[in-house]
C-alpha cells in the first residue's frame, strides 16, 4: 500500500529546484506547481516532472534501468 513518486526534482520550465509544500511542489523561481504525481498543475512549466529510468525489486528502486513499472508510466506519459 505504500506509494512513492520517481522524479527529477528540476522544474521543467527553467531548472529550479521545487520545494515540498503541504500538498505539492512549489518552484519558487517562476510559481509553477506540480501536485504529488509531478503534474504540472499551476504556472509556466511546459510538461509534468522528469521521469528517471528506473526498476523496483522488492523494497529497492534503482534508477537507471527501465524496469516494467517505468515502462507502463512513461507509455502512459506518452499518449497523455
Amino acid at each position: 500500500s505504500d506509494r512513492f513518486t520517481v522524479a527529477i526534482g528540476l522544474c521543467t520550465h527553467v531548472g529550479c529546484i521545487p520545494a515540498w509544500k503541504k500538498d505539492k511542489w512549489k518552484c519558487a523561481c517562476h510559481g509553477g506547481e506540480f501536485n504529488p504525481s509531478g503534474q504540472q498543475t499551476f504556472g509556466p512549466p511546459p510538461r509534468p516532472l522528469d521521469l528517471p529510468p528506473f526498476t523496483v525489486q522488492g523494497t529497492a528502486i534503482t534508477l537507471g534501468e527501465e524496469g516494467p513499472e517505468y515502462k507502463k508510466i512513461a507509455a502512459a506519459m506518452a499518449t497523455a
